[in-house]
């Protein structure tokens, strides 16, 4: 792009202005403040250089790799800032898992040019609306060809997402499926050692699911920020529950131990302000040694069930790992919520101590609590708001072509519209201009 900017400017006598990309650490000359022509990387990554930096960047004697400069120059940028972010938080996400319809990738590639990632363009059906099918085979083969172009498209788009987006590498399909997804593949970082997750593919509605794990989490959120990742998930994709989000917070100082959770349990620590009491489990498996000690090999306390919305586990994370140095501890506290809002990526510290006393008992610092609402009329409510955003899209021309219609008759609208199988107590409208089509 800078190219043809140059091209169109020779006549007009303007001078090229250095810039360097803020993704990549690339340096370019360009008339226009313009996309990175190395990674692509949007227009508010590119950062213009005076003739001093320019020289610099250039210099022998002051060179650096483009990683370097990217991140320790330009360390003020949000997302590079992500690793800063992920180590100051007391809080962390240990696990996440949610889920999309596949067809909702196609809004990554309409965000795309404003994030500076390239996702594939679109697929023409204008050729195809010409060809006109003679046969019934020929007019299910045009289908099934016109349902796999979108499906390449679509799967593309996922690649790029989970490379560029999520910061991920994948493996091949495995040809098995989980959680009653028909196939899935792996997670890894971005070098294809660790493990990180996997995806299902193929599920109910052609939905997509994401799992991922402590690693994947570590790895997700020490390179890309809490906050971008909300963006791509809630504001492009159109998510609004999480599946799962575990909060976990880790003690160092042998203060929130097991034996603490559990007398915190007894004064009522873990309760609510709605809801029954949770259940209690001690997970504590030991032996006893030949002083009459006991040795561990659990040690651990659950409260709630992994049915319930909020399930704690508080374990001993240095006896789980086999860490056997001496004076060392390491108490974890867990939390698994399910069906939680996406907005509590934006603020994880508010809303772990905002679940119960408990909870905001852990951290050094004061934290203001930002309390989690997991009751099931919000859920509905958010449910349907979700669905009727994408009816409105979708259908929401026709539905007022069809009040335009029956003058405003909305008894005729809905019947119209309404599935045939659907028992409801007043005549089809749809049924009857069928029968006045005899």
């Amino acid at each position: 792009m800078a190219i043809e900017i140059k091209k169109a400017s020779l006549t007009t006598g303007s001078i090229a202005k250095h810039y360097a990309c803020t993704s990549c650490g690339s340096v370019y000359q360009s008339f226009l403040s313009c996309v990175c022509p190395s990674c692509h990387s949007g227009v508010v990554r590119q950062r213009p250089l005076t003739p001093e930096e320019a020289h610099e960047r250039v210099s022998y004697t002051h060179f650096k790799k483009p990683i370097e400069r990217s991140s320790s120059q330009f360390s003020n940028i949000p997302d590079i800032n992500a690793q800063e972010e992920y180590q100051q938080s007391q809080v962390i996400i240990d696990a996440l898992s949610f889920s999309f319809k596949i067809k909702d990738l196609q809004h990554c590639s309409k965000s795309g040019k404003y994030s500076g990632f390239r996702f594939p363009d679109a697929p023409s059906m204008s050729e195809m609306n010409n060809f006109v099918a003679r046969t019934e085979n020929e007019a299910d083969e045009l289908a099934e060809f016109r349902k796999r172009l979108v499906t390449n498209y679509l799967e593309e788009i996922l690649r790029v997402f989970i490379k560029r987006v999520l910061g991920f590498s994948f493996g091949p399909l495995r040809g098995k499926g989980f959680q009653f997804y028909e196939d899935s593949f792996a997670l890894f970082d971005d070098s294809g050692n660790d493990y990180c997750g996997q995806v299902g593919i193929g599920g109910n509605n052609e939905t997509v699911h994401f799992q991922i794990s402590g690693t994947g989490c570590k790895h997700l959120f020490t390179n890309r920020s809490r906050t971008f990742v909300h963006h791509w998930l809630a504001d492009v994709l159109g998510i609004s529950l999480l599946a799962r989000c575990d909060l976990a917070f880790d003690d160092f100082d042998n203060l929130h131990t097991c034996e603490a959770s559990e007398r915190a349990y007894y004064l009522g620590g873990f309760n609510r302000n709605h809801g029954k009491c949770p259940k209690f489990k001690n997970g504590d498996e030991f032996s006893i040694n030949s002083d009459g000690e006991k040795v561990f090999t659990m040690e651990a306390r659950f409260i709630g069930s992994r049915q319930s919305l909020v399930y704690w586990r508080i374990y001993n994370k240095k006896l789980e790992q086999k860490i056997t140095k001496d004076g060392f501890y390491w108490y974890r506290s867990e939390v698994e919520l399910k069906k939680v809002s996406v907005d509590i990526l934006l603020d994880i510290e508010g809303h772990f101590v905002g679940l119960n006393e408990y909870a905001a008992s852990l951290p050094s610092k004061t934290i203001e609590p930002n309390l989690i609402k997991l009751t099931a009329k919000k859920r509905v409510a958010c449910d349907v708001l979700h669905a009727c955003f994408w009816a409105k899209r979708q259908y929401g021309r026709l539905v007022n072509s069809l009040l335009t219609l029956y003058k405003n008759d909305f008894e005729k609208v809905v019947t119209s519209l309404i599935r045939d199988d659907t028992n409801i107590g007043f005549t089809s409208m749809h049924q009857k201009l069928i029968n006045e089509l005899g």
